[in-house]
């Protein structure tokens, strides 16, 4: 069992190229994956959500989006896409562009969704399900109704009979189903909860990831709910303390060993207990969280974006042009 089965990011040695784009050098990783931002439109409101833009929501031009996946397929070793949104689910283009994805060199298409529509439209999860896509991460905040209604703002609530139905057409398709949790104040935030949480949702995935919220710096997006997320972080000591009471519960119980990997695709720190239905620990906090300035310091860029906007770019941030690809002039040179 391995880490890397579970997640998009690799996990080994990492070696760069150096690229030249709008007169700055950066080091491109030789295995780049591609974030695909379908739209900035959802079907929910969440609290914490870094896709509520402070400017106008716009959803891709799906030619210009083929020419821009093709280019990063043929040109930056691409060969693993994570479609995104807003949620993805509510674009148009999404099944036709699973369907044109699965026509080019790819090792793994993933969508991130928060679940509604796949709960809601049966016949939208199996065409989803039988489309070509390998792997699908669901955001499920709480086994408990009211909260997960609380922090996803939405009018349908997703239960955990949903996830139930959605991993059974899943499995008929071999589409591995991951539940993303975040945790935050009141949410998931002890051992207790943690372990009834996982045992609720186990029987439908394939893997839990836990991932605390995060304050939002320049380099992702502009967001207009950085005081959520500050009213609601838990502190750096008060996470580290809690995964560690995780992964010890788990190793001293079923006699595991925990995965762990430091020199990590995307300079954050993931441990894996791997129980039958593995359990992710995202430690993006702290010292971990400091890894990600490798990005920009170090212009060590690991995967790229292709926004909304149509825009091919290194940031999340499309305000910031100075990061946008050009698919004409982008100069590559390897280096160790």
């Amino acid at each position: 069992m391995k880490i890397q089965d579970y997640e998009i990011f690799k996990f080994s040695n990492n070696s760069y190229k150096k690229i030249e784009n709008n007169g700055c050098e950066y080091y491109l990783n030789d295995h780049v994956y591609l974030d695909i931002v379908l739209t900035d439109f959802c079907n929910a409101n969440c609290n914490f959500c870094i896709g509520d833009l402070i400017h106008d929501k716009l959803s891709c031009d799906i030619d210009i989006f083929k020419q821009k996946i093709q280019y990063a397929v043929n040109n930056l070793n691409v060969d693993e896409v994570l479609l995104l949104g807003g949620e993805p689910t509510v674009s148009k283009h999404l099944l036709p562009l699973i369907s044109w994805l699965t026509k080019i060199d790819l090792k793994k298409i993933i969508i991130t969704t928060n679940g509604i529509r796949l709960a809601q439209d049966e016949m939208f999860r199996k065409q989803l399900f039988s489309s070509g896509l390998t792997n699908i991460n669901i955001s499920f905040m709480s086994i408990d109704n009211n909260e997960q209604k609380s922090v996803t703002n939405s009018k349908y609530v997703l239960s955990l009979n949903d996830l139930k139905n959605i991993y059974e057409d899943a499995k008929e398709n071999n589409v591995s189903v991951r539940i993303n949790n975040n945790i935050y104040m009141n949410n998931n935030d002890t051992l207790e909860k943690i372990i009834l949480f996982y045992d609720s949702v186990k029987l439908y995935c394939d893997s839990v990831k836990f991932s605390p919220i995060l304050p939002v710096d320049d380099f992702s997006v502009i967001n207009v709910k950085t005081e959520w997320c500050k009213q609601n972080l838990l502190s750096d000591n008060y996470l580290e303390e809690l995964f560690n009471s995780i992964q010890n519960y788990y190793i001293e119980r079923y006699e595991v060993s925990v995965i762990e990997n430091d020199l990590q695709f995307g300079f954050v720190k993931n441990s894996m207990i791997p129980l039958k239905k593995p359990i992710i620990l995202n430690w993006n906090f702290g010292n971990y969280t400091g890894m990600m300035k490798r990005v920009v310091n170090n212009k060590q860029i690991n995967n790229i974006k292709l926004l909304s906007n149509n825009e091919l770019s290194l940031s999340w941030n499309r305000e910031m042009t100075k990061y946008f690809l050009s698919t004409q002039n982008v100069v590559m040179e390897t280096t160790k």
